[in-house]
């Protein structure tokens, strides 16, 4: 939600529409922090939005879950008091710290099922000719709480290949009852672009033939392999451009290889300074939406890391630092 509403995404609208998006962020930073805080959100829990900015619940006998919630609230005032109506909680944070801290945080979680073969259930939605379970393949229902066994296997896949899609030939050994079924097979993997990581394609009765007549399902579960320059989240990319403290303060041209089939790049050309919390939101260059009929893609979110020397600075250094930011020009 927070990408969807970041005043990036809306550079190119009208007034109207750009000012809608700028509250809306910082609405979004607002909840975000009071949901993160235990003490802010017990006193949200019991007296809602009105008693959390209004300083506290008004005066009346407290029940004993009331009272600690009270206590809670003395933490925000000066000397453990409970403010006044009108001195309670305001929002006085940087949406944009917010969005960027938070993206940061969220990069060094896993954000794909890929890393262990079968973790979780994600990826349903994105089966073929539809999502859940009552999905259908190749014209046979799914069932997969039934009493016919399934043999999963593991199918690594790139980020190219998901993003581009492809067809992976696939061989199965199979044991058959039946000697007139064959002992191996051939079959083709489709890989949409847009599939993610997680997402379970199914052939029923293409496995060993444990009775007679009934045979396993064969699953194929797609894992994303680790990428060298970008981190998936949903159907948004995640890229970190590292930069120098001088170039970060100087400006700088930075150029990113995208994942199309045919070689692209997309160029960044900054101007004013960047931090370790300025991010760049690139709208429709993530990744394809399996889903979408018409081509829609996520975003690609740009993060930077500056660089900052490791040894003490000369003298000399210093000096022409100093004198190149008088005190009151930054």
């Amino acid at each position: 939600m927070a990408v969807r509403w970041h005043p990036d995404k809306h550079a190119s609208k009208n007034e109207a529409e750009k000012k809608k998006a700028e509250e809306t962020f910082k609405e979004i930073a607002e909840a975000y922090d009071i949901l993160s805080d235990k003490e802010k959100r017990a006193v949200y829990d019991l007296y809602g939005e009105e008693g959390l900015k209004g300083g506290g619940p008004p005066p009346r006998e407290e029940k004993e879950d009331e009272r600690a919630a009270g206590e809670h609230y003395q933490h925000f005032q000066p000397g453990g008091k409970r403010a006044p109506t009108g001195a309670g909680y305001a929002y006085a944070g940087d949406p944009s710290e917010f969005f960027a801290s938070f993206t940061k945080a969220s990069n060094q979680r896993q954000r794909s099922y890929g890393e262990t073969p079968f973790e979780g259930s994600g990826g349903l939605e994105e089966m073929l000719f539809g999502g859940g379970d009552n999905a259908y393949f190749g014209g046979s229902k799914r069932h997969r709480r039934s009493h016919v066994p399934e043999r999963c296997c593991s199918v690594p896949c790139t980020l190219e290949d998901m993003f581009r899609g492809r067809t992976r030939t696939m061989k199965i050994t199979r044991k058959s009852l039946n000697p007139n079924r064959p002992t191996e097979k051939i079959i083709e993997l489709p890989i949409r672009p847009g599939f993610k990581a997680g997402t379970r394609i199914t052939y029923s009765g293409e496995g060993d033939e444990v009775e007679p007549g009934i045979c396993e399902n064969i699953v194929f579960v797609l894992r994303e392999v680790k990428h060298d320059r970008f981190v998936r989240e949903g159907d948004d990319l995640h890229y970190e451009v590292k930069v120098s403290l001088a170039d970060a303060l100087c400006g700088f041209t930075h150029d990113i290889l995208m994942l199309d089939e045919k070689e692209r790049i997309k160029r960044l050309k900054k101007k004013v300074p960047v931090s370790n919390l300025t991010t760049q939101i690139l709208p429709g260059e993530g990744m394809p939406i399996s889903k979408s009929t018409t081509g829609e893609k996520g975003d690609l979110i740009v993060s930077f890391v500056v660089e900052f020397p490791d040894a003490e600075l000369t003298e000399y250094q210093k000096d022409h630092i100093r004198a190149a930011f008088p005190k009151g020009d930054i």
